[in-house]
């Protein structure tokens, strides 16, 4: 058993990345807490202490990326200071690059997370998320209300396309995998709605 904070911590951190290393070649509804114990290389009671369920787990890893993915947008808008929509843009989409996996999991949260966890977990969520995008707010050049529009907004794209990149219409027929240009045309794609919404938002705003 780990006895102080920072072993908790570490073997937290070490359920985590068993579970995200396991989910890049497992389906998360095949994908087990026995799984996952093995990974870390623990008894799957200890995996126990830690998360409740595998919903749980999952939740804790979202949150995580979003973590990462807030800091770094909120540095790079403080570093940039953009002020018209274009560099607005520009910011939010060199952030968002190599973003997969915090896509799939956000694919999870409306799906499968947020039904399935303890309801005082999600609200707890999503307190922490209205404070973290709070950071965002105090960096871009529009009024909060338009500011929120806009994360919607990449919210709802980013979650879009990887469904889209994840279905019959982006597998390729005779692997089954992805087809080459799946992400590609997410990029692409996901760049003509941004800079739209975001001019749009802008000039609605001004």
């Amino acid at each position: 058993r780990a006895r102080s904070a920072e072993e908790k911590n570490r073997r937290r951190d070490d359920i985590l990345r068993a579970a995200e290393r396991l989910w890049t070649t497992t389906t998360y509804a095949d994908l087990s807490m026995n799984q996952v114990a093995r990974e870390a290389r623990l008894a799957k009671g200890t995996l126990y202490l830690y998360f409740d369920t595998k919903e749980e787990l999952f939740l804790a890893l979202l949150s995580e990326h979003l973590h990462a993915w807030i800091t770094r947008t909120a540095e790079l808008l403080q570093e940039r200071r953009p002020r018209t929509p274009t560099e607005v843009s520009d910011a939010l989409l060199d952030s968002s690059e190599t973003l997969t996996p915090l896509r799939r999991l956000l694919v999870l949260l409306g799906t499968v997370l947020e039904r399935n966890v303890r309801p005082e977990l999600a609200t707890e969520f999503r307190r922490d998320l209205d404070a973290q995008l709070g950071r965002l707010v105090e960096h871009m050049p529009y009024s909060p209300a338009t500011t929120l529009r806009i994360l919607r907004h990449l919210y709802a794209v980013a979650i879009g396309w990887q469904q889209f990149s994840e279905s019959l219409p982006g597998l390729d027929p005779n692997t089954g995998q992805p087809r080459q240009d799946a992400q590609w045309t997410f990029q692409s794609e996901f760049e003509l709605v941004l800079r739209a919404v975001v001019d749009r938002l802008a000039a609605a705003d001004s």
